[in-house]
C-alpha cells in the first residue's frame, strides 16, 4: 500500500473488514463443523458459538503471538462458550447427518452424545481434525497427563458407545472410517 493510499479517508476502516473476511474464510467452515459436532448438531447454538469465536478472533488477530495456532484458539473459544451455554440436550434433528462432507451418521452422533462436552472436544480435536498435541491441549484446556487421561477416557467411552449402537453406519465418511479403524484395533 502506498503512503497516499493509507491516508485515503476510510482506508483504515476497511482493513478490519478485510481481516475479518479473510479470518472467516480461513476458519469459518471447519470451525462451524467442530461446533456442530460439539453441540450434537444444535445448529442455532453452533452458529452462535462460531460467530462469537470468529468475531473475538478477528478483534485479536493482530495480537496473536502465534497466528498459526489461531484455529486451536478459536476452538477453545467455542468449547468455553459451549460450557457457558449449559448442558447440551439432544436438539431436534440431532440424529440426522450433521453435514455430508463430515460423513457423520446417527450412530457416530449418538456415541458422541454419550461423552461430556470436554470429552467430545478432545475426540473431535484429536481424532477428527487431527490437531497436534499442543493445539489439542489448548482446545480442551488440559495439559500433560490431564490431557492424556481425558483423551484415553473419552476414546474408551466413545468406542464402547459406538460399538453398542444397533444402527448400521449410513455413510462412510472420514470420521466413520477412523472410528472403524480404532474399533478394529481395540477388538483385536
Amino acid at each position: 500500500m502506498t503512503a497516499s493510499a493509507s491516508r485515503t479517508p476510510g482506508a483504515r476502516h476497511q482493513t478490519p473488514d478485510v481481516i475479518s473476511a479473510a479470518f472467516r474464510d480461513l476458519h469459518g467452515h471447519r470451525l462451524h463443523g467442530f461446533a456442530l459436532l460439539l453441540t450434537l448438531n444444535d445448529a442455532e447454538l453452533a452458529g452462535r458459538l462460531t460467530g462469537d469465536a470468529l468475531r473475538d478472533g478477528t478483534r485479536r488477530v493482530g495480537r496473536l503471538r502465534h497466528p498459526e495456532r489461531g484455529a486451536a484458539w478459536l476452538r477453545s473459544h467455542v468449547v468455553v462458550g459451549a460450557r457457558k451455554a449449559g448442558r447440551m440436550a439432544w436438539p431436534h434433528g440431532a440424529t440426522e447427518l450433521v453435514d455430508d462432507r463430515l460423513g457423520v451418521d446417527s450412530s457416530v452422533l449418538k456415541a458422541l452424545g454419550k461423552l461430556s462436552r470436554i470429552e467430545r472436544a478432545a475426540v473431535i480435536a484429536w481424532y477428527v481434525e487431527r490437531f497436534g498435541r499442543g493445539d489439542a491441549e489448548t482446545i480442551v484446556g488440559r495439559r500433560g497427563r490431564r490431557f492424556d487421561t481425558l483423551l484415553h477416557t473419552a476414546r474408551s467411552k466413545y468406542v464402547a458407545s459406538y460399538t453398542s449402537t444397533d444402527a448400521p453406519a449410513q455413510k462412510d465418511g472420514p470420521f466413520v472410517g477412523e472410528i472403524r479403524s480404532i474399533v478394529a484395533r481395540v477388538i483385536e
